[in-house]
């Protein structure tokens, strides 16, 4: 027993050695990982974590607010710094595995550790691990909430599921939270299930209205403060975040008949690697015994469970307008758990699988390394560096005129970051108009600019008679200082 035990910490050190290694080497590239980064550092800044902010003045309700706050709380525990930002998803990607163990044990029982192990080699999962997105998070809270559906659905014991249907109504809250409707497409593939296997009466079974009140509670609390501090909220979530990201093309995001196919058939086929290879084999299984796979999948519902998960969800992505390869990560739990049941009893004793999984789960890392040392356009420290080297001290704000701001500037230099827009130009929802940000007092401000928009900089500048002093370039911007304010310690022209 003692000496199970020991094999127990051994392989949770390994997971969390092999989740957390090189996580703080990258450096934050930019847009996403600035843009949630500086969005939880405001909310330490400001203190307050109800209404999100990528800058004092730009509100940003893009996402529900669970990942910044997660966010935030790391970089109030471990400092400013990439490792802190990124260690959330590490131990997220280490709680997935060990959650697709227990699911094993319910749905793979001829190897329960089976999913996990292919979870924890998937090259998605993996490299998502790092990425400062809420996606991992959105696929940890979405497994939680489908774990508690299995244990509630294979017990025998009520009080088992009245306890299990509330881990299950928290795990769909929290991914609720995360992303809004996206979070509870894997109940969703739970109804679906329960209709397929049980009819009506299993609904019953499944869901009390004690974990209903839970949902809705965790769930909508935040939504309903929002919405009654900025009523004109609900219309943005309702139409921005839900209408024009499903049936519409206004998000511009392979919006194309075809975006489904060109986005996430490559994505689970080289995101599973290298179990690729079985789940080939499963699908031209399953079109060998087409005729007699529904008698097989209504009486294996540890196999007609996973498919529904994984099926419904891909359904909905295919159909929606808006598509990017991370909306399908929490699609690599159930497809885990296909590969595993397809795989298993797997002899764990051959020296031969286990030198080839030692051999690519260091690849796996060192590919998360070799950033580290790449000199690539949306790296935001090179940025930072540059930026600094202009002036003596501290910068206070950096401003981009007419182009994306780089927000992970605000890490990295301990500076607020803005947009502004010139006049006669559309003006993006984050930016400041040019007149209102002169006549704001920043401290030491630096204004960057793109060099075709440089010129135009410069005449508006000319035209409200501020001078100006370019202080150099920061790869690819033109830095610069307006006369009469703070000036960066910099001597007098």
């Amino acid at each position: 027993m003692k000496a199970q035990g020991r094999q127990w910490v051994w392989a949770i050190a390994a997971l969390l050695l092999f989740a957390l290694a090189f996580q703080g080497s990258r450096a934050l590239f930019a847009p996403d990982e600035g843009r949630y980064t500086a969005v939880a550092l405001e909310m330490l800044s400001s203190g307050d974590w109800i209404h999100p902010r990528l800058h004092q003045e730009v509100p940003h309700y893009t996402k529900p607010p669970l990942t910044y706050w997660m966010l935030a709380t790391a970089l109030n525990l471990g400092g400013s710094n990439e490792w802190a930002a990124r260690a959330p998803n590490a131990l997220l990607f280490s709680a997935s595995v060990w959650m697709l163990w227990r699911l094993g044990r319910r749905l793979v029982p001829a190897q329960p550790v089976l999913p996990a192990l292919v979870y924890a080699t998937f090259v998605f999962p993996y490299a998502a691990s790092n990425l400062i997105t809420t996606d991992t998070l959105l696929a940890a809270t979405e497994l939680l909430a489908m774990w508690g559906f299995v244990e509630v659905w294979w017990s025998d014991s009520r009080g088992a599921r009245l306890s299990w249907g509330l881990v299950s109504a928290g795990g769909a809250a929290l991914a609720f939270l995360t992303k809004g409707p996206p979070g509870l497409l894997p109940l969703a593939a739970a109804v679906l299930f329960v209709g397929l296997s049980a009819g009506r009466s299993g609904f019953a079974r499944v869901w009390s209205l004690r974990a209903l009140l839970l949902f809705v509670v965790l769930a909508s609390w935040w939504y309903l403060k929002v919405a009654l501090d900025k009523p004109d909220l609900l219309r943005y979530f309702l139409v921005e975040e839900v209408w024009n990201r499903v049936a519409s093309s206004a998000v511009h995001r392979n919006e194309q008949w075809y975006g489904g196919f060109a986005i996430y058939l490559p994505t689970l086929l080289i995101g599973s690697l290298p179990w690729t290879p079985w789940l080939f084999g499963g699908l031209v299984q399953a079109l060998r015994e087409r005729a007699g796979l529904w008698p097989r999948l209504r009486d294996d519902p540890e196999l007609l469970l996973p498919l529904c998960w994984l099926l419904l969800p891909l359904l909905v992505f295919f159909v929606a307008r808006s598509r990017l390869p991370l909306y399908v990560l929490p699609s690599f739990a159930p497809l885990a758990l296909l590969i595993a049941r397809r795989l298993a009893p797997l002899d764990f004793d051959s020296r031969r699988l286990r030198v080839l999984l030692g051999v690519w789960v260091l690849l796996l890392v060192f590919a998360r390394a070799a950033p580290a040392w790449l000199d690539v356009p949306n790296d935001e420290r090179r940025l930072a560096a540059a930026v600094q080297a202009t002036v003596p001290r501290q910068v206070n704000e950096v401003a981009f005129v007419e182009t994306a701001p780089r927000y992970g500037l605000r890490l990295y230099l301990g500076s607020s970051v803005e947009r502004i827009n010139l006049p006669g130009t559309d003006a993006e929802p984050e930016s400041e108009p040019l007149n209102a940000e002169l006549a704001e007092s920043e401290g030491c401000r630096l204004i960057l600019v793109d060099s075709l928009e440089l010129a135009a900089l410069q005449h508006e500048l000319r035209r409200v008679t501020r001078a100006w002093r370019e202080l150099g370039q920061a790869r690819g911007y033109r830095v610069l200082l307006i006369a009469g304010e703070d000036d960066c310690g910099l001597p007098a022209p």
